[in-house]
């Protein structure tokens, strides 16, 4: 699938050494350790969240996303993007 133009960022990110976590059939249960805060990701989140702990690029999850739910990629660009921005506004994942 060629690179797409939306999901701008090429940086990498890995998960927040304050966030523990666990799949619990098919959902991500999250532990921000620091704060005491839960959080879950289900479906294409739990996906993009695994993809992240891989290192993977927001562009790179927005592709592997759209082909593995044969979903619109501009949708999935920007459901990525709004996943990121939550993820890193919650402090649950930092930059590699």
């Amino acid at each position: 699938m060629p690179a797409t133009a939306a999901v701008k960022t090429r940086r990498t990110f890995k998960h927040a050494s304050r966030a523990a976590w666990r799949k619990v059939a098919d959902e991500a249960i999250i532990l921000d350790v620091e704060s005491a805060e839960y959080y879950s990701l289900t479906g294409p989140g739990l996906r993009a969240w695994e993809l992240l702990g891989e290192g993977k690029t927001a562009r790179r999850i927005a592709e592997r996303l759209a082909e593995e739910y044969d979903a619109p990629p501009r949708r999935i660009e920007a459901d990525v993007e709004a996943l990121v921005a939550d993820l890193k506004r919650a402090k649950l994942i930092q930059t590699a």
